[in-house]
């Protein structure tokens, strides 16, 4: 950071929505916007050639996720960190985003000061989640004990689950696996939230070699 500001990259398909939070950042001293994507495609790219601080990211853009375009990021810039600014307030999407390499997690609901103190907050290394995702990631971690407490974790994976994990095994992002097995991105997110509980795993790769030293896949 030449400028010793926080250089903020923004991903998200509103226009409007863009130029508006853009304009906020600016007028906050120690952030700066370098950039503006329209779709999770375009935001990997920018990335690549503006190598940001922080990207804030939206999870539904059309095309490829911003869930699954966070993995992709973190895989090949582990050093720019994402949070999630989305409408969804959905406990899968917390958890899924977190697993993905997120940050922090932000309602788009929450007010001015929680984005920029979310900027902030992750552009120093640490995380950030608004008072509901927070009270979300509590109940899953209270979920994730109490699974391995009653060791449901054993519990057989289902048909379904199992192609689902046969193709995240094959590299097949959530909307991939949705348009093959014809079902919703987000019953695909339920599927992988039941895999990750049964498998007693918090990343798809984990999962897969879990399942695989199970032999059940």
């Amino acid at each position: 950071m030449d400028s010793g500001k926080i250089r903020v990259l923004i991903a998200d398909d509103h226009k409007i929505f863009c130029e508006s939070l853009a304009l906020l950042i600016a007028m906050k001293a120690g952030a700066e916007v370098v950039g503006v994507a329209y779709s999770a495609e375009q935001a990997i790219d920018k990335v690549e050639q503006l190598n940001p601080d922080v990207v804030l990211m939206d999870i539904e853009m059309g095309g490829l996720d911003g869930i699954d375009a966070t993995r992709k990021i973190k895989e090949k810039h582990p050093r720019t960190e994402v949070i999630i600014l989305t409408m969804h307030a959905n406990d899968d999407y917390v958890a899924e985003a977190i697993n993905a390499g997120a940050k922090g997690y932000v309602l788009k609901d929450s007010s001015s000061f929680h984005i920029l103190e979310a900027i902030q907050a992750v552009g120093k290394d640490e995380i950030f989640l608004d008072a509901k995702s927070s009270y979300k990631m509590l109940k899953i971690l209270q979920k994730q004990a109490r699974t391995t407490l009653t060791n449901v974790d054993q519990a057989p994976l289902g048909e379904r689950e199992i192609e689902v994990l046969k193709l995240i095994r094959e590299g097949y992002t959530n909307k991939e696996i949705a348009g093959k097995l014809f079902i919703s991105p987000h019953t695909v997110r339920n599927h992988i939230a039941g895999i990750f509980s049964k498998l007693n795993c918090s990343t798809r790769t984990k999962a897969v070699r879990e399942a695989q030293n199970r032999k059940l896949i």
